[in-house]
């Protein structure tokens, strides 16, 4: 079976500090001929140590990058306090180093390359008193397995304010011809073959390959309520919009034969979880370059579940593919605005990809994927891919994947990454659709 974006999400993310380096190897001598290349060869963020005054209630901390990169880097911190004791013993001081002061992000965009944490200041640091920065992929992918250093916010003579790079991404363009467009609430939007009864296209309910994707450990079968009648796989919520969701099936999904449909990379265990996918593979696949696809949707906050809306060529071939969103619900406490958007392409070393998990909160105070319906969408530029939320720029990528033709997929998924759930019995995991649009500039 072929291998998609899910196989390579294995790992931890590393951490970054004060002091240090962070190292991501760079893909640019596998950019197709059309893109334009750069001749650094690995990208390096470095983070100095800061130094405030006694009246300082706020450490400014510079981060900066080795080259202005043409995507969007996303990256964690966390401050935290260290006191050391009276004898300066290292190791119970950072047993001590327990309180943490602050956590945010940093996100650079296309040319950007200076940054600043802001650490806010409970007290001026006294004598022996430090804080810890560490820096994290932000969320968990795409993963770059960074470098780790530790460095320090001391007392001392204050320093002057870093500069901060703010360049903006391109905003959607005026106009445009809709070409096309669903709400998907037709009784018969969806169908195995994707064809309807009386022969015309419509939505198709599995991947082109089949039902299952054994190759990322997915615990969930794509299912059809026609073909599973265990499952229920989409329907009409009370607002009227579409549904599709996975499911939580304890007795395990029929194989029609009186036996049990089987987990192919877990011996002898039945599907226990049902995915639904819904793609456009045989109703509209003709997005390409120019063309801004766009998805409004309202996710559940399932943990273990793996909602996204991504795009695949026409012919199937993978990679490439551009993923518009992936929301990777790994528990209850998954943040409410946090969004990964990426791309693969093969380059000379095979498949690669790059990729940003985006917090959304400094795009629109209040960003919430759960709680109401969102716009999510991105533009394909002959060397630019756009990310938008509700109509605003907050991500990029170059294009490094082509001009297609793609078509949409949108599915809820269960494990791969993520693993098993830590409650079954709080499925299902819905994404509600309001409907989606391909406009073509």
């Amino acid at each position: 079976m072929q291998a998609t974006r899910r196989q390579v999400l294995a790992g931890t993310a590393g951490v970054v500090c004060l002091a240090g380096e962070l190292r991501a190897a760079s893909a640019w001598a596998d950019t197709p001929a059309n893109v334009v290349q750069t001749s650094e060869s690995e990208i390096i963020i470095t983070i100095n140590d800061a130094v405030v005054g006694s009246g300082d209630r706020v450490a400014r901390v510079p981060v900066a990058l080795s080259v202005a990169t043409n995507r969007t880097i996303a990256v964690e911190y966390f401050a935290r306090g260290k006191t050391e004791n009276a004898a300066g013993n290292p190791n119970e001081a950072r047993a001590n180093a327990t309180s943490t002061v602050a956590r945010g992000y940093l996100v650079f965009q296309p040319g950007e390359q200076q940054k600043t944490i802001e650490v806010p200041l409970q007290h001026p640091l006294q004598s022996g008193e430090s804080i810890e920065v560490k820096l994290t992929d932000y969320f968990i992918y795409p993963q770059h397995a960074y470098a780790s250093r530790i460095g320090t916010i001391m007392s001392g003579a204050g320093a002057a304010a870093p500069r901060n790079d703010s360049i903006e991404l391109p905003s959607l363009p005026a106009g445009g011809t809709v070409v096309f467009s669903d709400d998907l609430r037709d009784p018969d939007f969806a169908s195995d073959s994707g064809f309807r009864a009386d022969g015309k296209p419509c939505w198709q309910s599995r991947h082109s390959h089949g039902r299952r994707h054994d190759s990322n450990r997915e615990l969930a079968y794509y299912a059809d309520p026609a073909i599973n009648p265990e499952a229920k796989v989409w329907g009409i919520a009370s607002t009227g919009h579409r549904f599709i969701q996975a499911e939580y099936v304890q007795n395990g999904l029929s194989d029609g034969k009186g036996g049990k449909l089987l987990l192919g990379w877990k011996e002898h265990t039945p599907f226990q979880y049902t995915a639904a996918i819904v793609t456009s593979r045989t109703l509209f696949n003709r997005i390409t370059t120019g063309s801004y696809v766009e998805c409004e949707v309202k996710l559940t906050k399932i943990a273990g579940s793996w909602p996204a809306l991504w795009l695949k060529t026409a012919n199937d071939q993978w990679p490439p593919e551009i993923d518009i969103f992936e929301a990777f619900i790994t528990s209850t406490s998954y943040p409410a605005d946090a969004l990964t958007s990426s791309i693969h392409w093969t380059g000379q070393q095979g498949h690669r990809t790059y990729g940003a998990s985006v917090p959304l909160a400094h795009l629109e105070p209040g960003a919430d994927l759960f709680s109401k319906f969102n716009r999510l969408g991105c533009l394909i530029g002959e060397n630019q891919i756009t990310y938008y939320f509700n109509g605003k720029p907050f991500c990029a990528m170059p294009n490094l994947v082509g001009a297609g033709p793609w078509y949409m997929l949108l599915d809820v998924t269960v494990g791969g990454v993520l693993g098993e759930p830590s409650d079954p019995k709080s499925f299902p995991a819905r994404m509600h659709v309001a409907g989606v649009k391909v406009v073509q500039f």
